[in-house]
């Protein structure tokens, strides 16, 4: 998106391009070793990585896909990697100075958190239409007609699921996932979502080790300590 440019655009966190005190340092941060896509800075590292299950949640011909992530081929990453903030121009240069805003909320993300209200109150027909109109601008058919296709049926049986689907490949690496999951699920519902997955699309991150108490933090233990009875310990620490 160009910044203070584009209508969708909501609330963000602006940044200065090309200056070293008020860049952003997004785009540099998260290209991966071998890889110029998002910014001329030479990058060392494995960048932001890219679950494969996410990576996999988008559906073919999402135009998103591309734009969000790429796979860098270096053999010291072979691996998935986070493209949607990408700043290679000449202003930001080689220190990758960028002039990446934060985002914070947008329209899409207010259309979505709209379809799911319209749900929850049993206004499903409003929901789809909000639904169809990210997904047209994805360059993907409309609900009723991705429900024909036994793959996206089967992944997501339900509206509230596709919804939860949409958010997460139009927001994705947005920071609103996790916020969504525990919204819509309870704790225990969070453990069967994630009991679900493939340990070979997540990684070093063990989902086994996934469990109700992970719903909340804990408690810090010196301030349970000031009064042990009140201020009692979150289940599971």
């Amino acid at each position: 998106t160009k910044k203070n440019s584009c209508k969708e655009l909501v609330f963000q966190i602006q940044y200065k391009q090309g200056d070293q005190n008020y860049s952003s340092s997004i785009a540099r941060n998260y290209q991966a070793r071998g890889e110029t896509i998002n910014s001329r800075y030479n990058a060392t590292g494995a960048g932001e990585v890219a679950k494969l299950d996410l990576v996999k949640d988008y559906e073919q011909d999402d135009i998103r896909k591309g734009f969000s992530v790429k796979f860098a081929a270096n053999t010291q990453v072979n691996d998935w990697f986070v493209t949607k903030f990408r700043d290679n121009s000449d202003a930001a240069g080689t220190n990758g100075w960028g002039g990446n805003d934060w985002i914070l909320i947008r329209y899409a993300d207010v259309m979505l958190l709209l379809a799911e209200a319209k749900h929850h109150l049993g206004k499903d027909a409003e929901a789809i239409a909000l639904l169809d109109q990210v997904r047209e601008r994805a360059g993907l058919p409309s609900y009723a007609t991705a429900m024909l296709n036994t793959s996206y049926r089967s992944k997501y049986p339900t509206l509230k699921e596709a919804i939860l689907h949409e958010r997460r490949v139009e927001l994705a690496f947005e920071n609103q996932r996790w916020f969504d999951l525990i919204r819509n699920y309870t704790a225990q519902e969070l453990v069967t979502y994630f009991k679900t997955k493939s340990q070979a699309d997540y990684g070093n991150a063990k989902i086994s080790n996934i469990s109700t108490k992970d719903r909340y933090y804990p408690i810090p233990f010196d301030e349970y300590k000031l009064d042990p009875t009140r201020m009692y310990q979150n289940p599971g620490y």
